[in-house]
């Protein structure tokens, strides 16, 4: 008879795996007996977990790229449905993915009766508003992480807990900007500009021709400058565009901590970026049906979170058509040309710290989620 705890955790993306680690870590300092199983990436696993398939093959962004890996994902749902038959896990958690994790709650439920966490509430306020019907029937613990997300489930009719943001725990150097740079092999005296084209291949290909023709452009017009470029795991950068000189780099943290001026696809190092106050802009570009669909579903103004945590653009965002080259150099030369404006900008940015509550969120949540009943 098996007497320690077994929970199910589930992330398809490089975040939610940064998330994931966390948490499970959290929850080990409460209680170091509880095992884990499911998907995730090498945060997860360095916490034990064996993940069921690699993670960068769930990392899959829109509608028509999702029915293209259609039968992939039908494989993984019955993968994931037949862990849990063998295993009979404590919890499920689930940590955003909304696509694939909210239709594995539905076939988890008609199955088992498990309690169900939602751990980084998946931005039904942005789109497909009617999912909440989902959460409602078959989600039994939301915990949020952005400051207004408590309000907007509960005005639906869902408990929910805020937690704070998880950012707010990552590990900061203790190096200073000048050191970090001197690391990197980079002049104190020179600006830093980071590419983050993205944390999935699929996004960094999408982008990276822009980012190099932006890069190139910025060099060749200003002497103190050099570029780095951050890559998530599993993703690469082709030979080709290493035609310029350029910092390679995995660890997005620290190489953020060394940046001036960011060059950024849309997603959650927007947020890490604000918070440690580097002016940025905002790229994003998708397939076109995808993008065409979206346009429908979307009901929000911006899609850069500092914008719509402060609801304001105080990030310029280059979206789709308007991704060119043109308008993304001429921002970054402003912000290159005067200090002042990039000082105003850092510091308005860094404000958005101050609205994600307090450090700890990993080890609420991990709190939360041990004392909750089904």
């Amino acid at each position: 008879m098996r007497t320690n705890k077994n929970f199910f955790i589930l992330a398809g993306e490089r975040s939610g795996d940064i998330h994931g680690g966390m948490l499970m870590e959290s929850i080990h300092k409460i209680d170091s007996t509880i095992q884990f199983s499911g998907i995730g990436g090498s945060n997860m696993e360095s916490q034990g977990l064996q993940s069921l398939v690699p993670i960068n093959k769930m990392a899959v962004i829109g509608f028509v790229e999702v029915i293209k890996h259609l039968s992939f994902f039908k494989q993984v749902e019955s993968d994931v449905l037949s862990a849990i038959d063998n295993n009979n896990p404590d919890r499920i958690i689930l940590i955003d993915f909304p696509g694939f994790n909210l239709r594995i709650a539905q076939k988890i439920k008609s199955k088992y009766n498990i309690p169900i966490t939602y751990y980084i509430s998946p931005q039904l306020w942005a789109w497909k508003e009617k999912r909440i019907n989902i959460v409602k029937k078959y989600i039994d613990q939301m915990l949020v992480i952005l400051p207004f997300e408590k309000g907007w489930y509960a005005k639906r009719g869902v408990d929910v807990d805020w937690i704070g943001h998880p950012y707010l725990d990552y590990q900061k150097s203790d190096l200073s900007k000048d050191e970090l740079k001197t690391e990197y092999g980079v002049d104190k005296n020179n600006l830093l500009i980071t590419l983050f084209p993205g944390s999935r291949q699929q996004e960094l290909d999408k982008h990276i021709d822009l980012f190099i023709c932006v890069s190139k452009n910025l060099l060749r017009n200003n002497s103190n400058l050099n570029i780095a470029i951050g890559l998530a795991p599993g993703v690469e950068l082709k030979e080709k565009y290493k035609e310029i000189s350029i910092i390679e780099n995995k660890d997005s943290h620290r190489l953020l901590g060394a940046s001036d001026i960011l060059l950024t696809a849309s997603g959650t190092a927007t947020l890490e970026a604000a918070i440690l106050g580097i002016p940025m802009a905002v790229v994003y570009q998708l397939n076109i049906l995808t993008w065409v669909l979206s346009k429908l579903l979307v009901k929000i103004q911006y899609i850069a979170l500092p914008n719509i945590i402060l609801n304001k653009p105080i990030v310029p965002e280059f979206i789709q058509s308007n991704a060119k080259s043109e308008g993304i150099i001429k921002y970054i030369q402003t912000i290159i040309d005067d200090p002042e404006i990039r000082k105003s900008t850092g510091m308005e940015l860094s404000n958005i710290q101050n609205l994600l509550g307090e450090p700890g969120a990993s080890d609420r949540a991990a709190e939360k989620i041990l004392n909750h009943e089904k």
